[in-house]
């Protein structure tokens, strides 16, 4: 059974939720709702429209991701930040001088390379790329995620194989640039900001955000801006093609030793072109990875790919919705448009197809957290709903029945 929604649909408490941000009436029931399933959390929406300041209700962490419209934020001098991996900063932006450490820990990587098992070399690679005319620009803890997800050992070499668990402990410190001016730079749809405590940020424009708002948090891991045309593309997850559209403005960020549970990762934040050839149907588990911290909720925040010059080839966004992962003949594909918002609670399968989108999760992605189902859908419908058949050779498939 196949139902096609129109993006006006109210949806019960834990089920999927699928409306328009801009619609004030869904977004009070959707805010009522996910407030109340997740305590501590804020959810709302933010319209600038001319000068103003964005700060936290609650003098606690807030992230505002902006979904419509272009403005200007005011980044001081001295401000600090890991962008810079894609586009290069502006010239008023300095990279932070290579620790010593750091800097011998490159050169044994890059000397060490060829003693790197291939799929590991990919993101070593992408590590190295960052170190150039020696600086080091740029976050690579998504770098970090995907060796995570390789079988060990990831090198023949002692040295090499301890310098790649030493980056697992010190990734943080590293890639910053510092601000040499104060000034306003240009941000638009797809960028993120987030405000702390007391902080204000200073904005002119016209735009539109959703916003987040962690009330036991009153500071942030990461800079104040995270702007998408400054991130590397890093090919992943349900884009892992060789020329992706794919960064991480708040990307998953691996346990210190002494941190526990869900760690700095409340939420995290990736924004993703994804085409239905390489789109998995997954679900993320309703019990915590780990037996600690909160299961995995995603949301989907559909942005405009014209803003970023991606040719749709005439092709129509929607997402595939699996709500009863014991009977997948049941399913419902919502189309998609700019603007639109989908809550997706734990243990809902779900695909997106030709949709360019903020994928937001609560808590952050967590590794070896997102279970693939499209073999399964295949067996228990004789293929007549639809699944991913391309992938089902390329990916690591349980009993779903063990997983629930």
């Amino acid at each position: 059974m196949m139902n096609r929604m129109n993006g006006t649909t109210q949806r019960a408490s834990g089920q999927p939720r699928i409306l328009r941000v801009d619609d004030e009436q869904q977004f009070a029931g959707m805010r009522a709702a996910f407030e109340e399933q997740n305590p501590g959390l804020r959810l709302s929406v933010a319209r600038v429209d001319g000068e103003s300041a964005l700060r936290a209700e609650h003098g606690g962490m807030r992230v505002f991701w902006i979904y419509r419209g272009e403005g200007e934020v005011f980044l001081p001098k001295g401000y600090r930040t890991q962008e810079g991996d894609g586009a290069p900063l502006p010239m008023d932006y300095r990279p932070d001088p290579v620790a010593p450490a750091f800097a011998e820990t490159l050169r044994l990587l890059k000397d060490g390379l060829p003693s790197v098992a291939p799929a590991a070399a990919v993101a070593v690679s992408a590590i190295l790329r960052r170190w150039r005319n020696g600086a080091f620009v740029g976050d690579f803890a998504g770098d970090l995620w995907k060796l995570d997800h390789l079988p060990r050992p990831w090198s023949d070499d002692e040295r090499v194989a301890a310098a790649l668990q030493w980056l697992f402990q010190n990734y943080r410190e590293h890639g910053h640039s510092t601000k040499q001016v104060d000034s306003f730079e240009p941000i638009m749809a797809g960028d993120q900001l987030i405000a702390c405590g007391q902080q204000e940020i200073k904005v002119r424009g016209r735009f539109m955000c959703l916003t987040m708002e962690n009330v036991g948090r009153i500071t942030s891991h990461v800079s104040t801006a995270r702007r998408l045309r400054y991130l590397a593309d890093t090919a992943g997850g349900c884009n892992p093609d060789f020329d992706p559209f794919r960064r991480l403005p708040l990307t998953w960020y691996y346990n210190y030793p002494g941190e526990s549970g869900d760690g700095l990762n409340w939420v995290n934040s990736h924004v993703v072109n994804i085409p239905k050839e390489t789109s998995p149907a997954h679900f993320h588990p309703p019990k915590a990875i780990g037996g600690s911290g909160m299961p995995q909720r995603e949301m989907y925040l559909v942005l405009d790919p014209h803003a970023y010059r991606l040719n749709t080839w005439g092709r129509t966004a929607s997402l595939l919705l699996f709500p009863d992962l014991r009977d997948l003949s049941r399913y419902e594909q919502v189309m998609l448009e700019p603007g639109m918002f989908v809550y997706i609670p734990p243990g809902t399968g779900h695909r997106g197809l030709d949709v360019f989108v903020n994928v937001l999760t609560i808590p952050g992605f967590k590794p070896h957290n997102e279970y693939y189902i499209d073999r399964d859908i295949r067996d228990a419908t004789g293929g007549k709903v639809p699944y991913n058949e391309s992938l089902l050779a390329s990916k690591n498939y349980d009993k779903i029945e063990d997983l629930l």
